[in-house]
C-alpha cells in the first residue's frame, strides 16, 4: 500500500482562508445569543424614553412654567413691589429721580452763580500808612501823622456790561443743554420701556407654544395624541425641551430690559414693573416740513450752539474794549502830631491810568475772533447733521408703518395653519416634521409682527430725538 502525502499549504492565500473559516465558525455559535438578547436590549429604551418624558414635564412644573400665557410679571422677591407704570408716568418719575439728569441739573445752579459773579463790582481797597520823625525829641505821639486811604477800580468802555451779558448767555446754553440731555435720555428711557415690553411679548409667543407642545406631549388616556413609535415622541420631547430654553432665554432678557429701565428711574431691584403702555401701532400725521421747521429753531442742541456763539460774539466785544485803560481813584486823609511833620489835617486824592502802549491785548482779539469763527462752523454743522437726521428719521418711520401693516395681515393665517397642525398631529394625519414647521412658521410671523411694531415705536422715537418735539405722548 503505497500513501502519498501532499505537501502543506504554507502561502498568504492558505492563512486568509483559516482566517475565514474561524470567523465564520465563531459567528454561527454567538448568532443564536444574539437573537435572544435583541428584544431585552430594545425595551430599555422605551423606559428611558417614559422616564426622560417624565422628568422634563416634572422640571417644566417644577419652574412655574404651567400653561398659562405669562402676561403679567411674577414678583422676583418674597417681598417685592409691583409698579403699575405708564409710558407718561415713567417719563415724569424719570425727570424726578434720574440721577443723570439731577446731576446735569447742577450745572445750571453753577451757571447762575457764575452771572452772579459777573454782576459785581471790584472791591475797594484800604490802606493805612505811618509817619513820624525820632530827631530833635520827637517821636510817634508828637511827630508822627496816620494817613488812611481808599482806592477803587473804575471800569470803563462798557467791559462790566460785557461780562453780565455773557455770564447770561452762558446760562441760557446750560439750560439749553440740560434740555438737550432730557432730549437724549428721554429716548433712552422711551427705547428702554418698549424694549421690556418686545421682551415680554416674545416670552409669551414662546410660552404659549410651550404649552400647546406640554398638552400634546401628555395627552389623556382616552383621547387625544397616540404616538405610532417611541421615536416619535423623543422628537416631540426634544421640541419642547427646546421650547422650554427659548422661554428660559426670553425670561432672562426681560430681566435685563426691566434692570436697565430700573436703574434708569432710579429704582431698587426689589421694585417688579408693570408696564401699562402696550406695544400697539399708533397712527400719526406726520409732515417733514413742519418738523424740519421745529427741530432747526427748537431742538436744544442747535440753541445751545447759537447761544455760545452769542457768548463768544459778547467776548470778541469785550477783548476789544480791553485795551481802554481802567481808571483807578484814590482818596485819603491825614491826621498828624501837634509837631508836624507836616500841616494838620490833609486830605488827598489821586487817579492812575494804565497806559496801552505795547499790550493792547492783540492776542486776545485775535484768539476771540477764532472761537467766534469756531462756534458759526459749530452751528453750520449742527444745521446740517439735523436736517439729514429728520429726514432719514421721518423716512425710516414710513418704511417701518408699511413693514407693520405687512407682518400684520400675515398673524391670523399663521394662527389658522398651527391650530390645523396641531390637530391634524392629534388625529395622526401630519408627523412632527409637518407639526414642527408649522410651529417655526407662526413662531417666527408673531416675532417678525412684534419686532415690526417695536422697530416702528424706536424709529418713531427717533423722529422724536431728532425733531425735539414729542410726538409719542
Amino acid at each position: 500500500m503505497n500513501i502519498h502525502c501532499k505537501p502543506k499549504c504554507m502561502g498568504t492565500g492558505c492563512q486568509l482562508l483559516r482566517w475565514a473559516v474561524a470567523s465564520m465558525f465563531m459567528v454561527a455559535i454567538a448568532w443564536p445569543g444574539l437573537i435572544v438578547d435583541a428584544p431585552a436590549r430594545a425595551a430599555n429604551p422605551g423606559d428611558t424614553v417614559e422616564a426622560w418624558i417624565d422628568q422634563v414635564l416634572k422640571g417644566l412644573f417644577k419652574q412655574d412654567q404651567y400653561p398659562e400665557s405669562l402676561m403679567k410679571p411674577a414678583p422676583s422677591f418674597p417681598s417685592a413691589k409691583i409698579m403699575q407704570i405708564s409710558l407718561s408716568e415713567a417719563m415724569e418719575l424719570f425727570l424726578k429721580q434720574n440721577l443723570d439728569l439731577i446731576i446735569a441739573h447742577y450745572g445750571i445752579d453753577a451757571a447762575k452763580g457764575r452771572q452772579i459773579t459777573a454782576r459785581l463790582f471790584p472791591n475797594p481797597t484800604l490802606n493805612v500808612n505811618t509817619l513820624s520823625a525820632y530827631t530833635q525829641g520827637c517821636h510817634m505821639s508828637t511827630c508822627g501823622a496816620v494817613g488812611p486811604s481808599v482806592t477803587q477800580l473804575f471800569e470803563v468802555a462798557g467791559k462790566r456790561g460785557y461780562r453780565i451779558r455773557a455770564a447770561e448767555l452762558d446760562a441760557l446754553s446750560v439750560e439749553a443743554r440740560f434740555e438737550d440731555a432730557v432730549r437724549q435720555l428721554g429716548f433712552t428711557l422711551k427705547d428702554s420701556y418698549f424694549r421690556v415690553q418686545r421682551q415680554r411679548g416674545h416670552l409669551s409667543i414662546d410660552q404659549r407654544a410651550l404649552n400647546i407642545l406640554v398638552k400634546l406631549l401628555q395627552p389623556l388616556p382616552d383621547k387625544g395624541k397616540r404616538f405610532t413609535s417611541e421615536l416619535e415622541r423623543v422628537r416631540l420631547g426634544l421640541l419642547t425641551v427646546n421650547t422650554q430654553a427659548e422661554v428660559l432665554r426670553d425670561l432672562q432678557g426681560v430681566e435685563d430690559a426691566s434692570g436697565d429701565l430700573r436703574v434708569m428711574l432710579n429704582l431698587s431691584p426689589e421694585v417688579d414693573l408693570d408696564l401699562e403702555t402696550p406695544l400697539i401701532y399708533r397712527s400719526l400725521d406726520l409732515k417733514l416740513g413742519e418738523l424740519m421747521e421745529y427741530a432747526l429753531e427748537n431742538r436744544p442742541d442747535i440753541r445751545a450752539l447759537r447761544l455760545v456763539r452769542d457768548k463768544r460774539k459778547t467776548e470778541l466785544q469785550l477783548a476789544r474794549v480791553v485795551p481802554y485803560p481802567n481808571v483807578t481813584a484814590q482818596i485819603g486823609y491825614a491826621v498828624q502830631g501837634p509837631h508836624g511833620p507836616d500841616n494838620q489835617q490833609q486830605w488827598a486824592f489821586g487817579l492812575s491810568v494804565p497806559l496801552p502802549v505795547f499790550n493792547r491785548n492783540q492776542g486776545g482779539i485775535v484768539e476771540a475772533e477764532v472761537a467766534t469763527n469756531a462756534a458759526q462752523a459749530e452751528v453750520d454743522k449742527a444745521f446740517v447733521q439735523i436736517q439729514n437726521e429728520v429726514s432719514v428719521a421721518y423716512r425710516r418711520v414710513l418704511h417701518a408703518k408699511k413693514l407693520v401693516d405687512a407682518t400684520n395681515g400675515a398673524i391670523d393665517r399663521a394662527t389658522t395653519v398651527f391650530q390645523s397642525a396641531q390637530e391634524g398631529y392629534a388625529k395622526n394625519e401630519i408627523g412632527i416634521l409637518d407639526l414642527e414647521n408649522a410651529r417655526r412658521s407662526y413662531g417666527d410671523t408673531e416675532i417678525s409682527h412684534l419686532d415690526a411694531l417695536f422697530g416702528y415705536h424706536e424709529n418713531v422715537l427717533r423722529l422724536e430725538r431728532s425733531t425735539g418735539r414729542n410726538t409719542m405722548l
